[in-house]
């Protein structure tokens, strides 16, 4: 009994133990709750108070919490700001929630009105649209010697050098009394914070964010930092949540705090696409950064001709020309492919203009499997494809001497370490394997993946009997995804005349164009006497493809008359090379100053090498079905248009499949981590008649007269891929400011080429079936991958125009036909 009354006591006592560990706890939680409460209802407070006392010497009332003799109530029903009074009402942040979302502005750009539909970030409900804070005397607290001290960042006028390139402004709001900008911002308060952070006497060109970090702890201490050692005023810490705001308030640091719907992707990006939205530039800059001394905010440029401005992987490096070699296809085993250097995240210069904050809103809302230096150089620099857009924002580098990259030496502010590479392959041991730490150059020679392209002809259903044979036209509006692309800004007003400048020297194309365009657009062909056999091949693809509005460039007057006894459309113009060859290759790169012709009377032009079949019109249109179906011989096919006309550019893939075509993860020299894609095919693209494309073909009819050794693909490629510096105009050709095209990259199912087509497509059981007659129907096919040029095009139009079952079976995928040569073993099968 006694046992069992020991036993009983002892159980009391581990009860009352246990019982008290609990109330601690308990009490403990209640206490940093009260503490947060009060935190927050101080800020609240202090904030509404302020909406009297004004800026500067304000004294904060203190809140009422449990346990304080009296209770404050707080009335937030005045939640609108009166343009009467506007000029007394400075508040820092605000938390008065506007249950209505901002109304679109109309925004005047220099002499045009254009209507700016802010892109919207989502968020949790609107009553919750983030908040943004600074202590009352941020804007008088003394700041040191640095923060006007001028590194002397550029050797001449630093806003100079914008090559005339258009980059229009979003006028600063922020700077106006009155409630414009309030009903723009998408931060209740933002606009207050601005005009104490960019005073208009200020010399501070942007707003510096200051983000990531694992820790925000650490992140805040950079803040700090900028704040303290650079003189910096202009500063916002990206709190990404309430913990990170509440602890940069206590250490007395300003915040931003987006708010998205769920977490944001990249917190940084969404407070970016609100400042810039009410016309403020932003400096993005990452935990990792090391800043050196002078204040960033008066060293960065001012607008000169970009969009976006940043720091690469490795400096001197602006993009590369790198050959692969493919032995098993004979002639054309060595092709061409494109590298740039990634673009490094963590310090970037944001223009406050459309093309900027669209991007930065795609960045803040959207996070994929991808690194955020990764995202941001596929943004700027890779093409468009099938239903992905790109925002059309244009970029160049930072001036060397004061931003560059980690560990470099910067006068005025040095990068993080950006991210390694990660191959598109997987095999991240065999990457380094070749000379100078850099990745073999072949090994994409391997990559066979197609469900990209494969998924956008298959979006009616399978490949069947008759005319079910494939969609090519362009994604509708509603199934692309991405940011919204710029407006194309044409040489012809799109609701004026046309053609234009029809002056004595282009009056003779303009009576042409006048005739044969059809929605200002026309499908144009150099050729000259040498190939007017393939010239003839051309005619017929154009004829069964029913595209009327098709016009042949004759270099000569043998060419010319041969079009005229055709009743085929010319415009005679005599050219020659500068090595005054008359060959194939010597023509091709005479198309650019014709290019410069068309452009400049306001038509948009489809560029085309004759060795090209065509099987549909990518204008959109009717055509014969063929082969004829016995049922219904007359049957017609319509086409939707292919072209998607939302860029500058769009070009005809060299690449076989998804990666090679659209892009990858590439380690250049010595590691550097690139993105690359296979060249663009000069025999064929698409130019839109803007001034955007009339400067690109400009500045490449100037290198193919003066560049002896340069192919015309090369040089084509160079100008849509390779960064602008700010040491010198552009690298590459190191000459005039570069076009600053956007760019898309067609389907490479759709505009293919011969090493697709008869490598991979026709192996392709989805795609097609010569037994049973069954196969994609793409809308051309350039013989650029061999030699067999006008033999290959005539099995085409046998097979595709003609009705011919299977008739490119009889060629080899590599060089000559198939029984001639055995082929060999495809690496994997689909």
């Amino acid at each position: 009994q006694r046992q069992r009354g020991r036993s009983r006591l002892r159980a009391l006592v581990r009860f009352l133990l246990i019982l008290g560990f609990v109330v601690w706890i308990v009490h403990s939680l209640l206490v940093q709750h009260y503490k947060k409460q009060r935190a927050l209802v101080d800020r609240l407070v202090d904030r509404v108070d302020n909406r009297d006392a004004g800026l500067r010497g304000a004294v904060p009332r203190r809140s009422a919490l449990p346990g304080d003799e009296s209770r404050l109530e707080v009335d937030f029903s005045d939640n609108t700001h009166d343009d009467d009074n506007y000029g007394n009402e400075q508040e820092l942040g605000s938390t008065l929630r506007s249950l209505e979302p901002p109304e679109p502005s109309s925004v005047e750009l220099r002499d045009v009105t254009v209507r700016e539909e802010l892109p919207r970030v989502s968020r949790r409900n609107e009553a919750n649209r983030g908040d943004v804070w600074i202590p009352r005397d941020w804007g008088t607290r003394e700041r040191g010697k640095n923060a006007e001290a001028d590194a002397e960042c550029f050797p001449g006028d630093r806003d100079a050098d914008s090559g005339d390139r258009v980059v229009i402004p979003i006028e600063p709001l922020y700077r106006k009394v009155g409630s414009g900008c309030n009903k723009r911002e998408t931060i209740p308060g933002l606009c207050d914070v601005l005009n104490v952070l960019l005073p208009g006497d200020g010399i501070e060109r942007a707003v510096m964010l200051v983000f990531g970090g694992e820790k925000y702890q650490d992140t805040i201490a950079l803040a700090l930092a900028a704040a303290d050692k650079t003189g910096a005023r202009a500063v916002l810490f990206v709190a990404s949540d309430d913990d990170a705001a509440a602890t940069a308030a206590k250490e007395n640091v300003p915040y931003i705090q987006p708010d998205c719907d769920g977490p944001c992707g990249r917190p940084e990006y969404v407070a970016a696409a609100a400042i810039l939205s009410v016309g403020s530039d932003v400096l993005l800059v990452g935990r990792g950064v090391e800043l050196r001394g002078p204040n960033p905010l008066i060293n960065i440029p001012g607008l000169r001709g970009a969009d976006v401005e940043g720091l690469t992987y490795r400096e001197g490096m602006f993009g590369d020309v790198v050959g692969m070699s493919d032995p098993a296809m004979g002639w054309s085993a060595y092709s061409q492919s494109m590298a740039v250097p990634n673009i490094l995240s963590s310090i970037l210069l944001l223009r406050a203009t459309g093309e900027s904050i669209r991007l930065a809103v795609w960045l803040g809302e959207h996070r994929d499997d991808v690194d955020a230096d990764v995202a941001l150089t596929d943004e700027l620099l890779m093409p468009a494809h099938d239903a992905r857009q790109r925002s059309g924002a244009t970029f160049r580098l930072l001036p060397p001497k004061c931003f560059r990259h980690h560990k470099s030496g910067a006068a005025v502010v040095e990068a993080a370490e950006g991210f390694p590479v990660k191959s598109w392959h997987g095999d991240e041991k065999s990457m380094f394997s070749f000379g100078n730490r850099a990745e073999d150059p072949n090994k994409i020679l391997s990559s066979e993946t197609f469900d990209a392209a494969r998924s956008v002809v298959l979006r009616d259903g399978p490949i069947g009997a008759e005319d079910d044979d494939g969609n090519c036209a362009a994604v509708v509006m509603r199934d692309r995804v991405g940011p919204e692309p710029r407006a194309l800004r044409y040489i012809a007003a799109p609701d004026g005349d046309f053609p234009v400048n029809c002056d004595s020297d282009l009056s003779q194309l303009c009576k042409i164009v006048g005739r044969v365009a059809v929605k200002r657009q026309v499908l144009a062909a150099v050729s000259n006497s040498n190939i007017l056999y393939m010239l003839g091949l051309f005619l017929d693809g154009v004829a069964a493809a029913n595209i009327t509005n098709t016009i042949v460039v004759a270099l000569d007057q043998k060419t010319a008359d041969w079009c005229k006894e055709r009743g085929a459309p010319y415009y005679h113009r005599e050219l020659k090379s500068l090595t005054g060859a008359t060959d194939n290759h010597a023509t091709s790169g005479l198309k650019f100053r014709v290019l410069h012709e068309f452009l400049s009377v306001g038509v948009s032009v489809l560029l085309s090498d004759v060795d090209v079949v065509w099987m549909r019109n990518p204008f959109g249109g009717s055509r014969l079905v063929v082969p004829t179906i016995e049922s219904d011989p007359d049957r017609v096919h319509v086409d939707a248009p292919a072209i998607y006309g939302d860029s500058d550019v769009e070009g005809m893939t060299d690449g076989w499949d998804d990666v090679s075509a659209y892009g990858f993860a590439y380690a250049g020299a010595g590691g550097t981590p690139m993105r690359r894609l296979a060249a663009r095919n000069s025999g064929l693209f698409y130019l839109a008649a803007t001034k955007e494309s009339l400067r690109m073909v400009s500045r490449l009819a100037e290198r193919m007269a003066t560049e002896r050794n340069t192919w015309d693909q090369t040089a084509y490629n160079e100008e849509q891929v390779w960064m602008w510096t700010s040491e010198a105009p552009t690298a590459g050709n190191r000459r005039s400011v570069p076009a600053g095209v956007s760019q898309r990259v067609m389907n490479y199912a759709c505009f293919q080429n011969t090493k697709y087509l008869f490598r991979y497509m026709r192996y392709d059981p989805e795609l097609y079936d010569g037994a049973s007659g069954r196969s994609l129907r793409p809308i051309s096919v350039h013989v650029n991958y061999h030699p067999e040029k006008p033999q290959r095009m005539v099995t085409l139009i046998e097979q595709y125009l003609k009705g011919e079952r299977d008739a490119i079976s009889k060629w080899n995928w590599g060089e000559g036909m198939a029984f001639a040569k055995p082929c060999l073993a495809r690496p994997k099968k689909f």
